[in-house]
């Protein structure tokens, strides 16, 4: 095995299982402080992990936990698409208590009393919850839910449902976690891709890690990775348990540099849910920063040499 061979191979881990203990009592004890809290006690919430942690592709001492708490008295509605006539004139509500930004402030308040100091209200979208010796870091996202009105082929009036999340600043972002764990757990099924995808997408975090520290790049949402690997063929991956890692994620980086050349076709791609573009407008990334990081990470694991 050669020496890069190893070091992939330790890159592929995921969460130790110190880490993944860390993780499940950071989760359970969100849910329990929210829960606890007599300000919801009229209120429908649910939980939803989602991110890395849910996905499965986080990677060691990178092992944060994200939760959506989500308030399930009404849901908002995106039905831009379809014809006047086909249009929803209403939705259903049985609290409509804390709408908007309420939301988020009572779920500071649930926060900051059970973690106190611990509780940092500072950020855009999620309300954060520091590690300690027996938790990892939490970032709780107070979320609705969401549905986008579409026809499909038949002309049949349906919806993709996803959450929707409101910012500090006013603006509202929308995600298909549901969506994306689902199509990832396909993708890395052993008949498409050998168990490899999931593999990959550490891989290449850990790298990105590597030149974020290096000074040669700078940091990239986590999820970005997770996506570009999703877009890359299953064919380029193992399906035999016999190719080197090198060997697959050599193709992969060189799929994602040579699509995200001007000309190339990263333009169409999709995040892993399916649904929202990669790099539609508004998004935290670039097709320029999807080729540059291809291109680094090349260059920093000498691939192809």
């Amino acid at each position: 095995m050669t020496a890069l061979e190893e070091k992939l191979t330790r890159y592929k881990a995921r969460s130790s299982n110190t880490e993944q203990e860390k993780q499940e009592r950071a989760e359970r004890m969100v849910r329990a402080a929210v829960n606890s809290w007599r300000g919801f006690d009229d209120v429908s919430l649910s939980f939803l992990p989602k991110g890395s942690y849910k996905n499965n592709t986080n990677v060691r001492a990178d092992s944060d936990v994200d939760i959506a708490v989500i308030h399930g008295g009404f849901y908002y509605f995106n039905d831009s698409a379809l014809r006047e006539g086909d249009k929803i004139v209403r939705h259903p509500i049985t609290c409509n208590r804390y709408d908007g930004a309420e939301f988020r402030e009572e779920l500071e308040k649930a926060m900051c009393s059970a973690y106190g100091s611990d509780c940092d209200t500072s950020g855009s979208t999620a309300i954060e919850i520091a590690e300690n010796g027996g938790r990892v870091k939490a970032d709780v996202v107070p979320s609705f839910q969401h549905r986008k009105y579409y026809y499909d082929t038949q002309g049949n009036v349906r919806y993709f449902e996803g959450t929707t999340t409101r910012r500090t600043n006013g603006e509202w972002v929308i995600n298909y976690p549901e969506q994306q764990y689902a199509n990832g757990v396909a993708k890395n099924d052993s008949n498409r891709t050998g168990k490899r995808y999931k593999q990959m997408v550490r891989i290449l975090k850990r790298v990105e890690n590597d030149l974020v520290v290096a000074g040669e790049i700078e940091a990239l949402p986590s999820y970005f990775m997770e996506c570009l690997v999703y877009c890359a063929p299953d064919a380029l991956f193992n399906h035999q348990g016999k190719t080197p890692l090198t060997e697959d994620f050599s193709a992969v980086v060189s799929h994602i540099w040579n699509k995200t050349k001007p000309d190339g076709e990263a333009k169409g791609w999709y995040e892993p849910n399916g649904i929202k573009p990669l790099f539609a407008d508004g998004q935290k990334w670039s097709i320029e920063q999807a080729h540059q990081l291809a291109l680094k990470t090349w260059q920093h694991l000498g691939l192809g040499s």
